[in-house]
């Protein structure tokens, strides 16, 4: 009797398994159909400064942000590369105004930069290999974030998102995570 309750149990978390794969399937077949899954609509952003940079100034959206006002930026180390900032601000509609940046290079100088991600980036997308894994219903676990990084003379502006993606094992019952980080702009003064 206990045998044929185990069984039950074994054969029900059996077809619960395949129903739930079934339904990633449909829903990766969903976000295939649908053409701006990967759209920025909102975003954070993240400030990031380099190389001796100091008196580094963000205006964006309405808001002004400072990084390195009371310290110089590090060398950029091998660990950098593909890091989102720790701390994050806002919530933007994508793209909400023109960035307005100031800083002042290793040399001393005192650099300026005004971008238009919206002239620069007409079609803002989170770039991802496979976009047919990704949930259409939910893609993003938080919002994606625009980091601005100022490297000495030179301005980069990277994607970073985590996405909800299905499972490479259909068995399994959760989402996996992955990780984009891309370059979108970069200008040398």
């Amino acid at each position: 009797m206990k045998e044929q309750l185990n069984m039950s149990i074994f054969l029900a978390k059996k077809i619960l398994g395949l129903i739930f794969a079934g339904l990633l399937l449909l829903q990766g077949c969903t976000a295939m159909a649908k053409d701006d899954v990967l759209k920025l609509s909102t975003h954070t952003i993240g400030l990031a400064c380099y190389n001796g940079v100091t008196n580094a100034k963000l205006k964006y959206g309405g808001q002004v942000e400072r990084i390195c006002f009371t310290w110089t930026g590090p060398e950029k180390l091998p660990k950098d590369v593909n890091k989102v900032p720790g701390i994050l601000s806002g919530s933007f509609k994508t793209f909400a105004s023109p960035m307005e940046m100031t800083w002042r290079a290793r040399d001393g100088s005192e650099l300026s930069h005004t971008v238009d991600l919206n002239k620069e980036i007409p079609d803002p997308r989170v770039s991802y290999e496979f976009p047919e894994r990704v949930f259409a219903q939910k893609p993003f676990l938080g919002d994606p974030v625009v980091i601005v990084e100022f490297d000495d003379r030179t301005i980069n502006i990277y994607f970073a998102a985590t996405l909800l993606v299905r499972p490479l094992d259909p068995a399994s019952r959760e989402p996996d995570h992955a990780d984009t980080y891309t370059l979108v702009y970069s200008r040398t003064l």
